[in-house]
């Protein structure tokens, strides 16, 4: 029960941060307060497959960079205020993708933050951070 309760702190926190919901290509300063849909979350895991595609590929293109680092941190975004998206599995796949951004580009300053603020969570209960080893 703790554990729902410190994932619902995430999310008020989270939202107390003022950010902006993203668009399908969201720009580097911009995330979300409100809750996504099924519909929007789709669209976004759509956007970002195929950018993570394009990326694999061309992973020196500045242009395919960029278009990855945005759809990879609006689809952590997205999962991180899934409406659907149990606790268990939206917090843990948004810092997967938090992770993906930060690699490729270390700075992301949003997607650092994210990623810190959800595992600062995991470990204020004592449990292991997804991921992390």
């Amino acid at each position: 029960m703790k554990f729902v309760y410190a994932l619902l702190a995430l999310a008020l926190v989270g939202s107390a941060i003022a950010q902006k919901p993203p668009t399908g290509q969201a720009k580097q300063g911009n995330s979300m307060t409100q809750q996504v849909n099924d519909a929007k979350l789709k669209q976004l895991e759509s956007a970002y497959t195929a950018a993570k595609t394009a990326f694999s590929k061309k992973p020196k293109d500045s242009k395919v960079k960029k278009s990855f680092v945005n759809a990879a941190f609006a689809v952590g975004m997205g999962r991180m205020y899934s409406e659907s998206l149990p606790p268990r599995q939206k917090y843990s796949s948004a810092l997967t993708a938090f992770r993906e951004v930060m690699k490729v580009q270390p700075d992301h300053k949003l997607a650092k933050q994210n990623y810190d603020l959800i595992a600062k969570i995991y470990k204020d209960m004592g449990r292991p951070v997804p991921g992390e080893k």
